[in-house]
């Protein structure tokens, strides 16, 4: 790593004689890599103390909060080849650091509706402008706004080392709340979005549930993708957010759908087995039991709305 790329932040100093505590930030380096092979070559000690930094806009945060202490911020706003968003193999390739903004207006990535849907409603303008579909996978918020559509798209995630590159399915990328199958010498690379997900034959939609119109976290949010053949609901996949410790799919409640005709009956049985999976929790937002029944309603009008736009 070149010595240009990387400085020292130090916290300002403040004329009390001691700051208040919630303005304190430990100091760290700040790299500023320019390319791909000088990013991952920062990454190369697998220290867990060094972390990568897009958009920022949850990141800065924590550090904030004393959340993290990273030794080492390694920017990648420079880095061109973590950005881009191409048609490549059958699938629609994102870059990490593409901002969120861009599932609103991009031609490659507006078909997405569920992603569009998310988008829209993801925070506010700026902060859809400064955060990354990167950083927003990688933070691994149980109520993340993009990940339940992403689940429920198949995506898969890119994830590069200095040492190669891998593919995950995106359901597999997500252990636990913020917690990944991110090495610590890895960057999340790109996701790739099946392109014959998004077919005649095909739809997605999504829905957040918050206590405002916007800045909202999720109390509840469910993303679905469903294929129809004929009366049949050929495949589908339903995806939930902030109501259990990672997204999830709600798989019982996909087999009972899949093969079968779209009717009332089936819609009821999938919805309540979409409420049974899940495992939300009490706290100031909202119940356990509010946010399970709330799986319920959505779930099926989530599938009904898919269905009535094929």
């Amino acid at each position: 790593m070149r010595a240009s790329c990387a400085r020292r932040w130090t916290p300002p100093k403040w004329n009390a004689k001691k700051p208040p505590e919630r303005f304190t930030m430990r100091e760290f380096e700040l790299l500023q890599p320019k390319t791909l092979p000088d990013a991952l070559d920062a990454l190369a000690q697998n220290d867990a103390a060094r972390r990568p930094l897009g958009g920022g806009t949850d990141l800065l945060v924590d550090l904030r909060a004393k959340r993290v202490q990273p030794n080492v911020l390694i920017a990648l706003q420079k880095v061109n080849e973590l950005r881009g968003v191409a048609r490549v193999n059958g699938h629609v390739r994102v870059g990490a650091s593409t901002p969120i903004a861009e599932f609103l207006k991009h031609p490659l990535l507006t078909p997405y509706r569920a992603l569009h849907q998310a988008a829209s409603v993801f925070a506010n303008p700026m902060i859809r402008n400064a955060g990354t579909i990167g950083g927003n996978i990688g933070s691994a918020s149980p109520a993340g706004d993009t990940l339940p559509p992403l689940l429920a798209l198949d995506a898969q995630i890119e994830l590069v080392s200095a040492s190669g590159t891998r593919t995950l399915a995106l359901d597999d990328f997500f252990l636990g709340p913020r917690k990944t199958a991110r090495n610590a010498n890895e960057l999340i690379y790109a996701i790739q979005l099946p392109a014959k997900e998004n077919s005649s034959a095909t739809r997605s939609c999504f829905y957040k549930l918050g206590l405002r119109q916007a800045d909202a976290i999720s109390l509840v949010s469910v993303a679905v993708w469903l294929a129809r053949e004929g009366e049949k609901i050929r495949d589908v996949r339903i995806a939930l957010g902030a109501v259990a410790p990672r997204p999830l799919r709600a798989k019982r409640a996909e087999e009972i759908l899949r093969g079968q005709i779209f009717s009332e009956t089936n819609l009821k049985e999938a919805a309540r087995i979409a409420a049974a999976e899940c495992s939300p929790i009490d706290d100031l937002r909202a119940s356990a039991k509010y946010r399970r029944r709330m799986v319920n309603v959505y779930t099926r009008r989530m599938l009904e709305q898919a269905w009535q736009n094929l």
